[in-house]
C-alpha cells in the first residue's frame, strides 16, 4: 500500500500528502476507509490512516480508484477544505475532475460486491451464508 500511495501521491496530488499509516480492513462491506484522530492546526492531522479491505483480489484499476478515493478524503482534510471527511461538494468536484483528467472511476459510494473476493474471503462468506439460510 505504501508503494501505491507514493505513486498516486506523486501522480495526482503533486506529492503534497505526508505518508499516513496503513491498515487492512476486516470488512467485506467497506472497500476503503480514511480516518484521523483529529485535525490539529494548519495542515496537520493526527494519526492519518488509510485502510483497504483485505477481502478482495484487487485488480490494479479498482485498487487505484479505491486508494485515490481515500486519498481525496485525506487531501481535503489536510487542506482544511473538508474537516468532517464527507462526500460533500468538494469531494464530488475533486473526484469528477480526477475522473475526467486522469481517466479514473472514483465514485462517492462503491458496491464492494462487484469485486472478486479472495479465496479466503470466499470460504468465509460461504460458511456465513450457509448457516444463515
Amino acid at each position: 500500500m505504501e508503494q501505491k500511495f507514493r505513486e498516486y501521491n506523486h501522480l495526482y496530488f503533486h506529492g503534497e500528502l505526508p505518508l499516513p499509516q496503513f491498515g487492512l480492513l476486516k470488512s467485506y462491506r467497506t472497500c476503503g476507509y480514511f480516518s484521523c484522530d483529529k485535525i490539529v492546526g494548519r495542515r496537520k492531522l493526527k494519526k492519518p490512516r488509510i485502510e483497504i479491505s483485505r477481502y478482495f483480489d484487487w485488480e490494479e484499476n479498482d485498487l487505484r480508484n479505491v486508494m485515490v478515493h481515500e486519498m481525496i478524503h485525506y487531501y481535503l482534510a489536510y487542506k482544511h477544505i473538508d474537516v468532517h471527511i464527507t462526500h460533500g461538494e468538494a469531494f464530488k468536484k475533486m473526484s469528477e475532475d480526477f475522473n475526467q483528467q486522469h481517466g479514473l472511476n472514483i465514485a462517492e459510494k462503491v458496491d464492494c460486491w462487484m469485486f472478486k473476493p479472495s479465496a479466503k474471503a470466499s470460504r468465509l462468506l460461504f460458511f456465513m451464508f450457509r448457516y444463515l439460510y
